[in-house]
C-alpha cells in the first residue's frame, strides 16, 4: 500500500476510535435530566452526536499535529 492509502486508513481508524472513546466517556453523563420526561431516545441521539463531534475533533487535531511534526522533521 502506498502512503496515501495508509494515511486514509489511519484517519478512519483514528476517528472511529476517538468517537467510540468519547461515547464511552459521555455515557457517564445523564442527558435525560436535561430533556423532558420519556425522551430517552433523544438523549441517546444527543449523546451519539456529541460523541461524533468530540471524537472527530480530537482525531483531526491529533492527525494535524502528527502531520505537522512529520513536515518539521522530514521537511528540511
Amino acid at each position: 500500500m502506498n502512503s496515501v492509502n495508509l494515511q486514509a486508513l489511519f484517519s478512519i481508524l483514528s476517528a472511529l476510535a476517538f468517537i467510540y472513546l468519547s461515547y464511552q466517556v459521555l455515557s457517564v453523563i445523564r442527558f435525560d435530566v436535561f430533556l423532558h420526561d420519556h425522551q430517552e431516545a433523544k438523549a441517546r441521539i444527543l449523546k451519539l452526536l456529541l460523541a461524533i463531534c468530540i471524537g472527530y475533533t480530537v482525531s483531526s487535531f491529533l492527525i494535524s499535529i502528527i502531520m505537522n511534526l512529520q513536515n518539521v522533521i522530514f521537511g528540511y
